[in-house]
């Protein structure tokens, strides 16, 4: 990474991001993973109409921040499984321990990137269901109790 600094202005250029690796395609799922580093890992995803995506769920050590291209998915988050649709143009972030889970309800095709900082072993695991291997990674079953409250989510509507 290069930093210029001048007494006006500070840009900083950043790494350009390298070709998509293709990790699933098939008929109604698709996913590509554009960054992969310690810090940050990018996913690219499309689901058809109907795809349940992830199940409930919680991460310890990063979060997972989902923003919606193109159509509509719903989240349910928290110990109530708050359900909540972001629509195109929306985000909604999972901090560490918010339990949450996304599917594609609506009657099209949705289109979103996937953001995880830290990676917390998200790479490793995509590379290994694509491969057919299994690896550990940071994401647990919901705690008793249900973790964060659905609160905690971070949300932005278009």
């Amino acid at each position: 990474m290069a930093t210029s600094n001048t007494a006006n202005d500070a840009v900083t250029v950043m790494p350009s991001i390298a070709a998509e690796e293709q990790i699933l395609r098939s008929e109604h799922r698709e996913v590509g993973m554009l960054l992969a580093r310690e810090d940050l890992t990018i996913t690219r995803a499309r689901y058809m109409a109907g795809e349940q995506i992830a199940g409930p769920h919680v991460h310890h050590a990063h979060t997972d921040l989902f923003y919606v291209l193109e159509g509509e998915l719903t989240f349910e988050i928290g110990p109530t499984a708050e359900a909540i649709s972001v629509a195109a143009g929306g985000m909604l972030a999972a901090p560490p321990g918010l339990a949450h889970s996304l599917r594609n309800d609506s009657n099209r095709a949705a289109r979103w990137l996937t953001i995880h900082a830290p990676d917390g072993g998200f790479a490793t695991f995509m590379r290994s269901l694509r491969d057919g291997a299994e690896v550990a990674w940071d994401i647990f079953p919901v705690p008793a109790g249900g973790g964060l409250p659905a609160s905690e989510a971070i949300v932005r509507h278009a």
